[in-house]
């Protein structure tokens, strides 16, 4: 019943937050593999004097895992703020360094709603629905939906050659620990229709505008990749965090 009650007071919180509202940041996260430290996840929204707004996510493997999966992963996607929604621009995947190279462009004609896909190998063209959002912007759109006291969430995104609906739940909320201090979120799941044991799990602090401090994603062969956030740059954080108490010094006794 607590937990219940807590939900209910953090989703009705006075923060109001619509996509053309949701400030520029940079933000940084420390990604494990299996509970060992794998790389870092890099993630900035910006906007330029038109209005444009880039969103990126860089991923890269350090230490030791570089030697075995050097890959850079970059994601960017540019969008403009459309009847106060976000409507995608380009969409951008490149992964690189590894055994096998990717590359994927979306460019959304949204006169047509059409999306002009491009993988340097068959160019084609897939029709799309009004509010299509793509792989990467599609967060951005959860967090203003939380802040509209939403608590069902159903997005249509361009993945790949086809629309598919990326559906997410809520599940509880819990305090969660980052190198910044404790805070409170809401954790949720994003449901597959046909998982093979892969899982995406994604906790939302409200004192932060409901970024994501917390992701873990499960691969079917069971490998757990989780992202915590350690540095944020352009959205308050103070009074948001509670400090990690520091364990007290051990007594040895004779």
């Amino acid at each position: 019943m607590n937990k219940l009650v807590t939900l209910f007071l953090l989703l009705v919180s006075p923060i109001s937050l619509s996509a053309q509202e949701i400030p520029d940041f940079s933000a940084n996260y420390a990604v494990k593999l299996n509970g060992l430290q794998a790389g870092e996840l890099k993630r900035n929204l910006s906007t330029d004097l038109n209005g444009i707004r880039t969103f990126t996510s860089v991923t890269q493997a350090k230490g030791i895992f570089a030697f075995f999966k050097p890959d850079l992963v970059e994601e960017t996607s540019t969008w403009q703020s459309h009847n106060s929604e976000i409507r995608p621009n380009t969409y951008l995947y490149q992964r690189t360094g590894g055994k096998k190279d990717k590359y994927l462009s979306l460019n959304f004609d949204w006169q047509k709603n059409q999306v002009h896909i491009d993988d340097h190998k068959h160019p084609w063209t897939l029709n799309i629905e009004e509010s299509t959002l793509d792989k990467l912007v599609y967060q951005l759109n959860l967090m203003s939906d939380l802040a509209a006291n939403k608590t069902q969430f159903s997005y249509r995104i361009a993945d790949g050659g086809k629309l598919k609906t990326y559906k997410i739940d809520i599940l509880d909320t819990e305090m969660v620990t980052t190198p910044l201090g404790k805070i409170e979120a809401i954790k949720l799941i994003r449901h597959r229709a046909k998982s093979k044991g892969r899982q995406t799990i994604l906790w939302c602090a409200p004192g932060l505008n409901y970024l994501p401090i917390k992701l873990e994603h499960t691969e079917k062969g069971g490998s757990v990749f989780t992202a915590v956030l350690r540095r944020l740059k352009g959205i308050d954080t103070r009074d948001a965090f509670e400090p990690i108490e520091s364990k007290p010094p051990a007594f040895i006794t004779h």
